[in-house]
């Protein structure tokens, strides 16, 4: 296998002789050309790896016509040694200025020949492999440009798609909570106006009885009127990003109401409810109409899980930055699974506990539910923590 095509360009047949006897020997593949003329045509039409250039020749020397081959893009990389008798200092910088890469003197020394075209070739080899991974590698930039172009496309388009459904969204979430409004406020002022006629006819009726009833329907109105305005007043802290309206509220108090809007289910059911929290007055920052929602739904599930003669008590737990509502029970222990089945929104039995929960975060506390410790019933945790 050939180490390298060469060209020797040499109006001297003899020295063109002796060159390619010795590199023949080493493997090479060597050409040759008597002038600079038809050398540079031959270089022109068929592939070299190196050439050697006499400098003194008739016509063009080897200096004009190495400039000829430097000026050729094609050509230009391949490298040029002269060959000369002439050691002197300005004929080696005047090779080196015309685009040389190395030079010979004669006569020649074998060793020392190979040596030069060895080295040439292995640069020359070595500048084309770098020069093709430089290829290589802007073409890979290229492509990979074009596929980080086509995917910053797509992602700009995909972000156009997701702001036009996010203002899409937006919309519609304001659509609804303007439906959610107007609907809160006609409920609201049917339940106002059914509420004081029942009044009327509390004070017109003569039968206890009937009394009794509309007491009862009254209770519920009242109970569907707070629940329509907690679920509105959540859905627009959750919809809008609103905070909470702080009110200095007597919790307590608040929940002695909770029981009264129950009072009727409280005998009815002969559960006894052990209101612990009437023992020390306790003031925490929050909406009264959230509170007072989320307390009837808390009572109401503990009186629908219970049979009669049940005990449910109440307690308040003082926190460094809230306080938390303690309601345990004596009724039946539970699985883990009916627990978490209890914030389900729409849970099976008579009451979820989700919508307290979503209005004690609303206040950044929490709502948990648990077994007791080595007792009968469950316990509810009510934390509220804002302020």
């Amino acid at each position: 296998m050939s180490l390298g095509r060469l060209l020797i360009i040499d109006d001297n047949p003899k020295n063109i002789q002796v060159a390619a006897s010795i590199l023949k020997q080493a493997d090479y593949e060597v050409e040759f050309s008597l002038d600079g003329a038809s050398g540079l045509g031959w270089l022109e039409t068929s592939p070299f790896d190196l050439v050697l250039m006499d400098v003194m020749m008739p016509g063009d020397d080897g200096f004009q016509i190495c400039r000829s081959i430097k000026s050729n893009p094609l050509l230009k990389n391949i490298p040029i040694i002269f060959v000369t008798a002439k050691a002197d200092r300005e004929s080696v910088v005047q090779g080196f200025e015309a685009g040389g890469e190395d030079y010979i003197t004669k006569p020649y020394d074998s060793k020392e020949l190979l040596v030069r075209v060895k080295n040439q070739i292995e640069l020359k080899t070595n500048r084309d492999l770098l020069e093709n991974m430089n290829k290589n590698l802007e073409k890979l930039v290229e492509e990979k440009t074009k596929n980080i172009s086509k995917t910053n496309e797509k992602l700009e388009y995909a972000n156009q798609e997701l702001t036009s459904r996010n203002e899409e969204l937006k919309r519609i979430e304001e659509s609804k909570q303007q439906f959610l409004n107007i609907l809160g406020n006609e409920v609201s002022d049917s339940l106002s106006e059914v509420t004081a006629m029942l009044q009327v006819i509390k004070y017109k009726v003569d039968s206890k009885k009937v009394a009794q009833l509309v007491d009862r329907i009254d209770h519920s109105l009242t109970n569907i009127e707070t629940f329509v305005n907690a679920a509105l007043r959540i859905t627009e802290l959750q919809a809008q990003g609103a905070m909470i309206k702080p009110e200095r509220i007597d919790l307590g108090r608040q929940i002695g109401f909770a029981m009264f809007q129950l009072d009727e289910k409280i005998r009815r059911k002969q559960i006894t409810l052990n209101n612990l929290t009437t023992e020390h007055t306790q003031y925490i920052t929050g909406e009264s109409q959230l509170l007072m929602a989320a307390l009837i739904i808390i009572l109401d599930f503990f009186l629908e899980r219970n049979l009669p003669d049940a005990i449910i008590s109440i307690e308040i737990k003082a926190e460094t930055n809230g306080v938390t509502l303690l309601f345990k029970d004596n009724g039946p222990q539970v699985s883990e699974q009916e627990l978490t089945t209890y914030f389900d929104t729409f849970f099976s039995g008579n009451q979820s506990l989700n919508f307290a929960k979503m209005i004690a975060e609303a206040h950044l506390g929490s709502l948990t539910i648990k077994n007791r410790n080595n007792e009968k019933g469950i316990i509810l945790n009510f934390g509220l923590y804002l302020g």
